[in-house]
């Protein structure tokens, strides 16, 4: 039944020279970001704002809504995801002096070994992004990628990708992200079953474009994580006796499975030459601050590990409680209104650093005055993303305002293919324009909606989740998470295509693949 065809569509409006007009401004836009950026060497935000006006422009949406546009969708994602950032600098600073990085790091090493590390990231990434957000839950991932590397002696790319993989994965295919809903409410699927199925696709997916497309592409790929990363997420506090030792134990045995004979200083110059990550057990220097005060360092100490991951849990455990409570109804008068409050990304997160002033400042050692500081040191490093990322919003907001969405859905229309496939390849088709994935999911769902009329339940849920397969394709220079991924991990913006691009390209591809073999069988 999914795979009828599209043949039952409403009349389409006739196709014009405008609508092929549009099509081709995406790709002569994207072309002009990416010249600008990779030949003319202009500054990202730049690029992008120069990006965003020449659509405005061009598409005949009139000179005097360029600004418009651009700056109400810089506006939007940076109260959106913006905010999200600078809590996550917030927390991930705080963890980061106080050592409870390296307790995470320490641990993963310990109990996964250092080969199967990237499997280990794969599958916390899949967790961690089930209730939030994919900018949320980078963002949370961010300082365990970064001190991974650094620590451990790592490639970034090797952490960094997995982690990535395992975010979007669930993302785009596990409810209750929003995407996912909106599809599961347009074609009239069950959500138990869209949820099952989801995780059938989900995990073969994550396998595929986590360790495994990591194997392949990170020698092949440079990175040089910037100095402000590494200084807003890794740790300045020295590790205890215990946390070192185990780190020596993963750097030893990174080092020899990625070398082989080779001496150790050899070793860790290549790391750093492939991966662009300075390595470095030396701690900083104490504060200025500690020493006006006197305190002496040895008063420090780690965080339990439980303590770590509970402070890093809570966000995600109030998240998923919103989550469950979206789905299930199972609250209602103020304690709905308590949930839904608490659940909130910004809430949440926010929630999750009053708590860390206490388990990763005051509770380990740390004066007021030096929790002070840590929290200073936390807003300058991510500067750099914050413009950027507004800048991708405002110019992915300058294509869905010239009316790209309406000329892909009667492009749509003309064709004749089998509801699942028109599903993927709509939702696509809007993603590569647009750049949100969320946004594409909205904007096929509605297309593909009324097509889906009279399935049964199991083949309207592989149609939700086509539509989110295919909103995972190609995400490039019009998507601010793409910025994001670039800024932290240090890579060129034809590094970013070769990873964050083709990634989700298989990702769309590999689901796609799952879900037309499930048709088959149900």
């Amino acid at each position: 039944m999914a795979s009828q065809s599209a043949k039952s569509a409403p009349a389409a409006v006739a196709w014009t020279g405008h609508d092929t007009w549009l099509l081709a401004l995406v790709g002569i836009s994207i072309a002009v970001v990416v010249l600008l950026i990779s030949w003319a060497k202009l500054h990202a935000f730049l690029a992008l704002m120069v990006g965003a006006l020449t659509v405005s422009v061009l598409s005949g949406a009139g000179v005097e809504r360029a600004a418009d546009s651009f700056t109400t969708g810089l506006g939007n994602i940076m109260g959106k995801v913006g905010i999200l950032i600078v809590l996550g600098a917030v927390l991930g600073r705080l963890m980061a002096d106080s050592g409870g990085i390296d307790q995470i790091v320490a641990t993963l090493t310990r109990v996964t070994g250092p080969k199967r590390l990237p499997w280990a990231v794969t599958a916390i990434a899949c967790i961690v992004g089930l209730p939030m957000f994919f900018e949320v839950g980078f963002v949370m991932l961010v300082p365990l990628v970064l001190q991974i590397a650094r620590r451990a002696d790592y490639p970034v790319l090797r952490v960094g990708i997995p982690a990535m993989a395992g975010l979007a994965t669930v993302h785009a295919l596990v409810p209750p992200h929003p995407g996912v809903l909106v599809a599961v409410n347009a074609v009239h699927a069950d959500i138990g079953l869209t949820l099952v199925y989801g995780l059938i696709v989900a995990i073969p997916c994550a396998i595929v474009v986590g360790p495994l497309f990591t194997a392949y592409v990170w020698p092949r790929v440079s990175a040089r994580v910037p100095d402000s990363a590494l200084a807003a997420f890794t740790t300045a506090a020295p590790p205890s006796a215990a946390v070192t030792a185990a780190l020596d134990h993963a750097r030893s045995h990174v080092r020899a499975g990625a070398r082989g004979s080779a001496s150790a200083s050899a070793s860790a110059s290549a790391s750093a030459a492939s991966t662009g990550v300075a390595v470095t057990d030396r701690p900083e220097a104490p504060t200025d601050a500690a020493r006006e005060e006197g305190e002496p360092r040895s008063r420090r100490h780690m965080p339990r590990f439980s303590v770590t991951v509970g402070t890093i849990l809570l966000p995600i455990a109030l998240m998923m409680l919103k989550a469950s409570c979206d789905t299930f109804h199972w609250a209602h008068g103020a304690v709905l209104t308590a949930v839904e409050f608490l659940g909130t990304p910004m809430i949440s997160l926010l929630a999750a650093i009053l708590v860390a002033l206490f388990t990763f400042g005051w509770a380990v050692g740390f004066s007021r005055r030096e929790v002070q500081e840590t929290l200073s040191r936390s807003f300058p490093p991510v500067a750099g993303v914050l413009v950027i990322v507004g800048a991708g919003g405002g110019y992915s907001a300058a294509l869905q305002d010239s009316g790209i969405n309406a000329a892909i859905g009667q492009a749509a229309q003309h064709l004749h293919l089998p509801l699942l496939l028109l599903a993927w390849l709509v939702a696509a088709l809007m993603r590569t324009a647009t750049g949100s994935g969320t946004v594409a999911t909205v904007a096929a769902a509605g297309i593909v909606g009324p097509l889906a009329q009279g399935l049964d339940s199991p083949h309207a849920a592989l149609v939700a989740l086509a539509l989110g397969s295919g909103a995972a394709f190609l995400g490039h220079v019009n998507d601010a998470s793409f910025w994001m991924f670039k800024e932290y991990f240090g890579l060129s913006v034809g590094g970013t295509l070769r990873t964050w691009t083709v990634s989700h390209t298989l990702l769309s591809l590999t689901s796609l693949g799952v879900i037309l073999l499930l048709d088959t069988v149900v």
